[in-house]
């Protein structure tokens, strides 16, 4: 067998991204939620560095990120259809499978600012956490599997 004609092993992933920079540079050019006006993303060092040498990473982090505007108008009208106006709104990608989503309403008639924070494994989770618990309007203890801020 020649030199070129190596195979590479299957398992052996490869990315198309030589270091975190340039793969960060990529992602806040070619992806809208990065850009949006009415919530901030924040992606982690460690999580670019990994999605450099990981092609699963990178595939689990541009999938979520092409989710995200979507997700969010979701949850900006479930947060409007219960009374409330989404105030802030910053989705920490901290790790691989590790989301942390800060959600900041205010009730429209009391103007009481409600904080809380959803940890998910996907985007895709956002969404069935809001629906399955009341983080709204309810106090903390009666919001299940939800920490608010205060």
């Amino acid at each position: 067998m020649r030199k070129d004609d190596k195979k590479e092993p299957e398992n052996e992933l490869h990315t198309r991204y030589k270091n975190p920079s340039e793969y960060e540079k990529y992602i806040k050019r070619n992806y809208a939620c990065m850009r949006a006006d009415s919530y901030k993303v924040e992606i982690s060092q460690r999580l670019y560095y990994r999605a450099t040498k990981d092609k699963a990473i990178e595939k689990w982090l541009e999938q979520n990120l092409n989710m995200l505007p979507d997700c969010m108008k979701n949850l900006n009208d479930m947060v409007t259809v219960t009374g409330g106006r989404m105030v802030s709104c910053i989705c920490h990608m901290n790790n691989y499978n590790n989301i942390s989503t800060e959600i900041g309403a205010a009730d429209k008639v009391s103007r009481q600012i409600t904080r809380s924070i959803i940890r998910t494994t996907s985007v895709g989770e956002i969404e069935e956490q809001v629906k399955y618990n009341s983080i709204f309007w309810t106090s903390e203890a009666e919001s299940a599997g939800f920490k608010a801020k205060a």
